[in-house]
């Protein structure tokens, strides 16, 4: 086949030009070989990637005469001895060719045969100029013809060298970055694409100040004396993907991974990784971001700690030993007595009003709360001022909206066996939100001894559908972002067993379920926590021995946004037995 191929294009070439005017070689010569300062493309990345890397690459203009047929072009630096090919291999790098009307032509593979006749133009790119021109530099452009003669042509080049940190303008550059926990969504996972991977990814939040800039790439470098973690938005490099969204909370990723977005003035944006080493919660970690811009400047900060938010309809405690103050006696009298209060900080994410809180020693079983007449000693609940929050009597009616960070405080005398505690704040729709000062057993497990089948239940813990910002479900049964935010309904069940199917509808029949039958109805993911309980083909079976409360996530039919609605919900228990239960808004 190749000697049939050459026999051809060299009949072709002698028909051609024996009936031709013109006076032309059957060779080929190289015309010019320059390097183009002009030219900031970004075609290909390190070795012999395909994918821009978010850096600059050398470009050069060859041109040449005659009639031959090319195979192959290769380009060297005499200087450095680094050789770049279209067509590499061993120690060789890859070189971009392009043709005059802009076409890659060795785009998927090697390059084919060229036939040139009387003229050709070609632009040559070789990865990061910056790298491949380090010092002034002798370059040699090889040619190889389809009988495998070479032809060469010189230039020489300025060096480039790294530039010096950039002295960005007035304000400009990375003006923030910070550190923020792990967040309520679910854009990224271990691959370098967009997508849910049922865990919830780390936080940060970039500022950027530019007059006119294009952000091409960015990587999140993290070192823990242990452990080392990166993440970025360049294609083809096995580092998994840093999900950029801006504040109107569009994802600027493509569909690879990669990003290009425009800056004017001052924005921020929010990051998000997913963390599976754990390396953020380190807190001797070292975390520093790189951007680079469509001009080849490039922008370094480390990390700042941030705010870090806590996961909506969330709630956190950490006890704090004997605190400064005397807000509470032995009873349920808000009155010093001469005792200082134990203090419990907690950090409460949800919006409604607190109607009661409880706190419990699991070690004693002793029970503080805000419940009058019940005999228990008061637990007093104060804001981050320490204004107190409970009525003359006790009782409690706090509207939060978001964050909100709380204290708690009871009296108790000293005891070696004190906590861990168990905390329990109830809401006026009747939702329960519960957090542990150590490793306690959760407070919702009642006993087995007092927990049957016949106490199998369900039951609505939020007064109606709301939007959420998390993503871990679509319109159809697969466990997977949908780039839209789901809706969220909370529930409580009670009972001993295992709940092996859940099925919400709404008052026209339709509606979603944990089945894995395309049955008509969407994906229902259930969470509880920050987990995800369903499988991957969706179904669930969860064990229950007490009260749980479980947090479902839909996509909306049109029937959650509606002023007024109807849900019912049936639970399937193992061994067939179902509960059900309605919420009308």
């Amino acid at each position: 086949m190749y000697k049939l191929l050459k026999t051809l294009l060299v009949v072709t070439f002698l028909v051609f030009f024996t009936g031709s005017a013109f006076a032309v070689s059957l060779g080929l010569n190289i015309d010019s070989i320059s390097f183009n300062a002009e030219d900031k493309a970004d075609v290909l990345g390190a070795g012999n990637s395909r994918t821009a890397d978010g850096k600059p690459d050398a470009s050069f203009n060859l041109a040449v005469s005659g009639a031959q047929a090319i195979k192959r072009i290769s380009l060297k630096n005499e200087t450095t001895g680094k050789t770049w090919s279209s067509s590499p291999s061993g120690t060789t790098e890859l070189l971009i060719v392009k043709d005059s009307s802009g076409n890659i032509l060795n785009a998927s593979g090697g390059m084919p045969v060229t036939p040139v006749l009387l003229g050709a133009n070609f632009k040559l790119y070789i990865n990061d100029a910056v790298t491949a021109i380090p010092k002034d530099s002798d370059f040699t452009v090889i040619v190889t013809l389809i009988d495998n003669q070479d032809v060469t042509g010189k230039t020489t080049v300025k060096g480039l060298g790294k530039p010096a940190p950039v002295a960005p303008a007035a304000g400009e550059g990375i003006t923030g970055f910070e550190t923020n926990g792990i967040s309520e969504h679910d854009f990224a996972g271990t691959s370098e694409k967009v997508g849910a991977d049922g865990k919830n990814d780390y936080q940060f939040t970039l500022a950027l100040n530019f007059k006119d800039a294009t952000v091409r790439a960015m990587k999140i470098t993290a070192q823990s004396p242990s452990k080392k973690a990166e993440w970025d938005t360049i294609a083809g490099n096995s580092l998994p993907i840093v999900t950029v969204i801006d504040s109107g909370n569009n994802i600027l990723n493509k569909t690879d991974g990669t990003i290009g977005f425009n800056v004017k003035g001052s924005a921020k944006y929010l990051l998000l990784v997913q963390d599976k080493d754990g390396v953020m919660s380190d807190p001797a970690v070292k975390t520093k971001i790189t951007i680079s811009l469509s001009d080849g400047r490039m922008f370094e900060k480390d990390a700042a700690k941030g705010k870090t938010t806590a996961l909506k309809d969330s709630l956190s405690a950490e006890y704090k030993g004997t605190g400064k103050y005397d807000f509470a006696g032995p009873n349920e009298k808000m009155e010093s007595n001469l005792n200082a209060d134990r203090q419990i900080d907690a950090v409460i994410n949800v919006s409604g009003t607190v109607t009661g809180v409880r706190v419990k020693c699991t070690a004693s079983g002793k029970i503080w709360d805000t419940i009058a007449g019940n005999n228990n000693p008061l637990v007093v609940l104060t804001d981050e001022k320490g204004a107190k929050q409970n009525k003359a009597d006790g009782t409690l009616s706090m509207a939060l909206n978001g964050e909100k960070k709380l204290s708690l405080w009871f009296d108790e005398e000293d005891n070696k066996k004190v906590g861990p505690y168990q905390i329990t704040f109830v809401m006026s729709n009747g939702q329960v939100l519960e957090a542990s000062t150590g490793k306690a057993p959760a407070a919702q497990a009642a006993p087995a001894a007092t927990v049957t089948k016949a106490d199998r239940a369900v039951a609505f813990a939020s007064a109606k559908p709301a939007v959420v910002n998390i993503d871990l479900v679509g319109k159809n049964k697969k466990r997977a972002a949908s780039g839209s935010k789901d809706t969220s309904v909370n529930i409580k069940v009670t009972g001993s067993g295992n709940v092996t199917a859940i099925v919400l509808t709404d008052n026209t029949g339709k509606g979603w379920d944990t089945l894995p039958a395309n049955n008509g109805r969407w994906l229902l993911g259930v969470r509880e926590g920050n987990k995800v309980l369903n499988q991957k083909n969706g179904t669930v079976r969860i064990p229950v021995n007490g009260s749980k409360t479980f947090q479902l996530l839909m996509q909306d039919n049109g029937y959650l946004a509606k002023k007024n609605g109807k849900l019912n919900i049936s639970v399937t228990w193992s061994g067939g037995e179902v509960s059900e239960s309605t919420l009308t808004w």
